[in-house]
């Protein structure tokens, strides 16, 4: 991902990470280095990635600052100090989300949001799934669909924010450090350029209020703007059910079912990491 970028002279995004996976193999701890060695920041996003629903707001801060002991020489060399709540997901009630809001402005930290994302996790499996299996219709199916929705969905994002704000509103775009994403950043980066997309940086977005301006809580799994949006009544376009279908149950493998996936190895075990109350709804 990092030669992706570099190769079409894209540089100063911001990453993410969250720190668990940094203290249980410290040698990922290189690969964060790279990030920033070629002209690139890391942002907080938590220890354990656990969303606001599942935990209080002192473990949620308390997480915060655990993130910050690991990489916080790290999160120094960026130019604003900048976090992201895990999942973008912001709790289900006002007071909690205050309570982290408080604690982040004293850290002199600026909440950075997803304003735009393609669900790209749902790639994750399958993935894996047509590379096991050697599957090579499912890789390339795989591989055209992702570029193909990463297009759909931003273009859906931004028709949506103009409805809603009658204007051109800044993106913020998320993608996965995902082995997909790797083989396929540039492609997408391609089809953004064809399209006429202008790519400018996480400070700049951030000067349009809109990218700033909290919308109400939900315990839905919904981006920034998907928030805002929903509270405004706008809709957004979604890519067909068959689409997602086709990604998600692509090249069978025992035991690595999608969902299976997403819930039982990925997501509950952080819920029994940080003992938390295991609370979502993929609707």
């Amino acid at each position: 991902m990092v030669d992706a970028l570099g190769e079409r002279n894209i540089s100063g995004c911001y990453g993410f990470p969250h720190t668990h996976p940094v203290v249980a193999s410290p040698q990922l701890r290189e690969t964060l280095e790279l990030w920033t060695d070629s002209g690139h920041h890391i942002g907080n996003h938590t220890h354990h990635h656990a969303s606001l629903n599942w935990v209080s707001g002192k473990q949620y801060v308390d997480d915060i600052d655990t993130a910050e002991e690991h990489l916080g020489d790290l999160l120094d060399r960026a130019p604003t100090r900048y976090f992201r709540y895990a999942m973008d997901m912001t709790g289900r009630s006002e007071y909690k989300r205050g309570m982290v809001e408080d604690h982040l402005r004293d850290a002199g930290y600026t909440v950075a949001p997803i304003t735009a994302w393609f669900g790209d996790f749902a790639w994750i499996a399958p993935y894996y799934r047509a590379k096991v299996n050697r599957d090579g219709e499912a890789l390339a199916m795989l591989r055209q669909s992702y570029v193909d929705a990463a297009e759909f969905h931003l273009r859906s994002h931004v028709r949506a924010a103009r409805e809603l704000w009658s204007t051109n509103v800044p993106c913020i775009w998320l993608i996965h450090s995902t082995p997909i994403a790797s083989d396929m950043l540039g492609a997408i980066l391609d089809r953004f350029a064809d399209i006429g997309v202008e790519f400018i940086g996480l400070d700049e977005a951030m000067r349009h209020p809109s990218n700033k301006l909290l919308p109400p809580v939900t315990h839905l799994f919904r981006n920034h703007l998907e928030r805002q949006l929903s509270a405004a009544g706008v809709e957004r376009d979604q890519i067909p059910p068959e689409m997602a279908a086709a990604v998600l149950n692509a090249s069978p493998l025992d035991g690595y079912d999608s969902f299976h996936v997403y819930e039982d190895r990925i997501l509950k075990p952080i819920v029994k990491r940080v003992g938390g109350e295991w609370d979502w709804d993929w609707s």
